[in-house]
């Protein structure tokens, strides 16, 4: 392991002409917030960190401290120690000037904090670990590229560089809808490579002005979940410097798909077999440890939305016919399912969830994911029926929630959610989600204005 000089000496050679330093971290909303330090101060962020309230992972999607998490006026606002992750130094811009990396909430005596959702994932991999099982994830993450202006408060498409207007259809891995933000999101893919981030695929999606990256699969799923948490960042960052702007909400348009974060999750041994593949000519779906993991998945699925769905907005990406699943259902080569089995070799064998919104924690997602496929395998849970059709013809969502209230209680009600969470955490993200429902519920919009006046 690289020691803290090493690392000092190997990042001062590496950007020697480094000025600034952005620290940052994604918050309970997956937003990144941290600080912007000047050079001097790398030697002091690499040995002690920086200090941050740990009231930084109950605010809201606004930015709003919630007061009902215990952790503002209670605590006096505490401060804790964030320390930085030694591989996510990377460059701002091609000179070196800035830089920027990823910082993790620690406890007083170095171990990582259970309210941040980067040390709640590095648990839930290491009581994976203890279990004989190591994931391998790949993420992928939908999002829209719109313009920076709003029309009557409503988001719009981004206009076309060549031609000025927003693309007309939707034009499902259509070449010359790429090649019309071809600019855009080649620059996005690069600057996402220059990051550290294994950016591999990039399409485009079925909305207008929707593009899809992917995430190569990796052993260290913690790095997978921070190279997704920096490919949302770099995504805004560089549509804004073509002059639009990049949105992974779950749904901003209503007559177009909604955005999601699918996970490709496989299973492996310390001898490097995958758990979930099948014997030789057998059927891809036959193993018991491929069907208890989708049992543990369909089970605590409704625990989970309040972090799949975690806002209004990714409400409204759960409907049928919008490639969103709305229920329980899996099966193989099927995309209107929840848990897919995607086509392959039985070496590739693995299950791509598909239930969350695109805008939510990757951190907290990831971590629930893999914790209910081990929850499946630990107590042998049974899956639902396979579906072999359409899923929306008849969804089974029994024990579901069915709204973002429903949901939220669901979470903070659930001995799941507590036992790998953190009782401590449940209730402060489920304290914070409730003040911003609350909150969203109570608003006037201009809808109203003009239907009701």
């Amino acid at each position: 392991m690289t020691s803290m000089a090493q690392l000092l000496e190997t990042l001062t050679k590496t950007f020697p002409h480094m000025e600034t330093i952005t620290a940052m971290f994604a918050d309970s909303n997956g937003i990144m917030r941290g600080k912007l330090l000047p050079a001097d101060a790398l030697p002091k962020l690499i040995k002690e960190g920086i200090l941050l309230p740990a009231s930084v992972f109950g605010t809201d999607a606004t930015g709003e401290s919630v007061a009902e998490t215990g952790l503002v006026w209670d605590t006096g606002d505490r401060d804790f120690p964030f320390m930085a992750v030694p591989d996510s130094f990377h460059p701002l811009d091609d000179a070196g000037r800035n830089i920027a990396c990823l910082i993790q909430m620690m406890n007083t005596d170095g171990t990582p904090h259970q309210l941040d959702p980067r040390g709640i994932l590095g648990q839930v991999i290491t009581r994976m670990n203890d279990m004989g099982i190591y994931p391998v994830i790949a993420p992928e993450l939908e999002f829209y590229l719109i313009d920076r202006s709003l029309d009557h408060g409503m988001g719009q498409y981004a206009p076309i560089p060549m031609t000025g207007e927003s693309q007309p259809t939707n034009q499902i891995y259509g070449i010359e809808a790429y090649d019309e933000f071809s600019d855009v999101v080649n620059d996005i893919h690069s600057t996402c490579l220059t990051a550290g981030v294994k950016a591999d695929t990039a399409i485009t999606e079925y909305g207008r002005g929707q593009y899809e990256i992917n995430i190569l699969h990796n052993s260290d799923a913690l790095r997978a979940a921070d190279e997704a948490a920096l490919l949302r960042y770099h995504t805004r960052r560089v549509a804004r410097r073509h002059g639009i702007d990049a949105t992974f909400m779950g749904k901003p348009f209503a007559d177009d798909t909604g955005s999601g974060f699918h996970l490709h999750v496989s299973l492996w041994d310390d001898k490097g077999n995958n758990l979930m593949a099948e014997q030789n000519g057998a059927d891809p779906v036959s193993e018991p440890t491929l069907q208890h993991a989708v049992g543990g998945l369909a089970q605590h699925l409704g625990d989970c939305f309040a972090v799949f769905a975690p806002n209004a907005n990714a409400w409204r990406r759960i409907a049928p016919g919008h490639y969103a699943p709305v229920d329980k259902s899996w099966g193989v080569n099927n995309r209107t399912v929840n848990f897919r089995i995607p086509e392959s070799g039985k070496s590739a064998r693995r299950i791509e969830h598909r239930a969350a919104s695109s805008d939510i924690n990757p951190y907290l997602t990831t971590a629930l994911i893999l914790a209910a496929m081990a929850d499946g395998i630990k107590n042998r849970i049974t899956p639902p029926d396979m579906t072999i059709k359409n899923a929306y013809d008849a969804p089974n969502r029994e024990g579901l929630p069915a709204t973002w209230a429903e949901a939220n209680q669901m979470f903070s009600q659930s001995a799941f959610i507590k036992s790998w969470l953190g009782a401590e955490y449940t209730h402060v993200y489920s304290a914070t989600k409730e003040y911003e429902r609350l909150t969203f519920d109570k608003t006037i919009t201009p809808l109203e204005w003009q239907w009701y006046r």
